[in-house]
């Protein structure tokens, strides 16, 4: 993938993941806290959108994410980054 990601897709992916409502997701939403994730729903998190958005996210990053915005800015990041 050689285009950013737009925040619209970003929110319909999580919204489809986390079985919420595309209106309801929100850049500030805490994966732990808000969407009610462990470490181990974060990593699945970060391999289906490794998969869909074909970004190579290092899992060190990924461990260090609270929020979705965080991880959009990070996929962001690493579009154009060779793996």
């Amino acid at each position: 993938m050689t285009e950013k990601i737009a925040w619209a897709d970003f929110a319909e992916k999580i919204a489809d993941y986390t079985g919420l409502e595309k209106d309801d997701i929100r850049p500030e939403m805490n994966v732990y806290y808000d969407l009610g994730m462990d470490s181990l729903g974060l990593f699945s998190l970060g391999m289906y959108l490794t998969k869909t958005y074909e970004v190579n996210l290092p899992l060190s990053a990924v461990a260090a994410i609270e929020t979705l915005e965080s991880i959009i800015v990070l996929m962001n990041r690493q579009i154009g980054t060779p793996a």
